[in-house]
């Protein structure tokens, strides 16, 4: 083979959004759940899905059954009981924007709004009763609240800290998604 001909490497193919759902809904799981499936142990309710059929569980109150989750928040969705208690007043009630352009119904930051103004996203935050705006926000799912987005978990002591290029501040350990190490 000549020198100047190199074999190319194949690419790894880029799935698009809806083949990574497909992927994700084909995971298997269930539970057999004796106390309702209302807790994190329930496999369900863990992976963030509706008990089906083929669930062996006893009781089952889980949460997310018959709701569409697909378009939630990760607050929204660990904050199911709230979500399900607003009514439709609470839902059209409207949230100003952090960047101020406009005012929202709440109906409309349950997921991902994207401002048309200044091309930025938002979400409601259940944590903060206020609309956040998604590049300085996240929830952390194992503590179950917002979080600025200079903070991250420790998965060391299992707590959020301050500072993503700082150490913990409970245990003192680096975060490993930090550049500056």
């Amino acid at each position: 083979m000549a020198t100047n001909q190199r074999k190319r490497k194949k690419r790894p193919k880029q799935l698009s959004e809806m083949e990574v759902q497909l992927s994700e809904m084909e995971v298997d799981v269930s539970c057999k759940c004796k106390n309702g499936c209302q807790n994190r142990r329930c496999a369900c309710l863990k992976n963030k899905r509706a008990c089906f059929q083929d669930c062996g569980c006893l009781e089952c109150k889980n949460p997310l059954n018959g709701v569409d989750i697909s378009s939630l928040s990760v607050c929204a969705i660990q904050n199911i009981k709230e979500y399900k208690a607003l009514s439709q007043h609470d839902l059209a009630q409207e949230y100003e924007l952090p960047c101020g352009c406009r005012k929202v119904p709440l109906k409309d930051l349950m997921g991902n709004f994207d401002c048309k103004k200044c091309h930025t996203t938002y979400w409601y935050s259940f944590c903060w009763d206020e609309a956040v705006q998604d590049d300085c926000t996240w929830h952390c799912e194992i503590c179950g609240q917002c979080r600025d987005w200079r903070e991250w978990h420790c998965e060391r002591c299992n707590k959020c800290t301050y500072g993503v290029t700082l150490p913990c501040d409970s245990c003192g350990r680096m975060n490993r998604d930090s550049y500056l190490r």
